[in-house]
């Protein structure tokens, strides 16, 4: 019988590393699964493809991401440990593809994002993870109350793929900063 071992707060950084590396895996490629999708099924047909009427919850969208990419941006650079700081970016670039696709959907309808970040992640590791996971957790809470308003599927589907990578972000983070498995699979 094969045993499974659970992380800890005590494991070492590079097996963090893994295991949020693993759990957030293709990140940047689901935030393009709207391209992926444009060959739906033909019951998708009386739904518009892209609506302008979407353009203000993708700018609000676009906004918390910039923001998110703000709040990375100073979480790794207050990382000193290669590791976790090589984990943290990694999370940052998908938020970043996020940014890039919400731009590239909403083209010259993109509003000038905030460079403002949502937090001062700061301590240690473990801290800093948590803090994340929350913010994660709440980006993901916001995201999936938008897609109710939303008219056009393309808009719909690229929220949707980018609410399923921060949840695994968000769980992923927890676990790393000692929550149990049981807890960070309810976060």
């Amino acid at each position: 019988m094969e045993q499974i071992q659970s992380q800890s707060p005590d494991t070492p950084a590079a097996s963090r590393r893994q295991l949020i590396a693993s759990l957030i895996a293709g990140g940047a490629i689901v935030a393009a699964s709207p391209v992926f999708a444009r060959g739906a099924s033909a019951a998708t047909s009386d739904i518009p493809k892209n609506d302008e009427r979407d353009n203000p919850t993708l700018n609000a969208a676009l906004e918390r991401e910039s923001r998110m990419v703000a709040t990375y941006a100073l979480a790794v650079a207050a990382t000193t440990n290669q590791d976790d700081k090589a984990a943290l970016l990694l999370i940052h670039d998908n938020h970043v593809a996020y940014v890039d696709a919400l731009r590239g959907y909403l083209a010259t309808e993109a509003q000038a994002p905030s460079s403002q970040p949502l937090a001062s992640p700061s301590g240690s590791f473990s801290s800093v993870a948590s803090l994340l996971s929350g913010l994660e957790d709440e980006t993901a809470t916001i995201h999936t109350n938008s897609i109710a308003g939303l008219v056009g599927i393309n808009a719909a589907s690229l929220i949707a793929s980018i609410i399923t990578v921060e949840a695994r972000q968000s769980a992923a983070l927890a676990l790393v900063s000692g929550v149990s498995p049981q807890a960070a699979a309810r976060v």
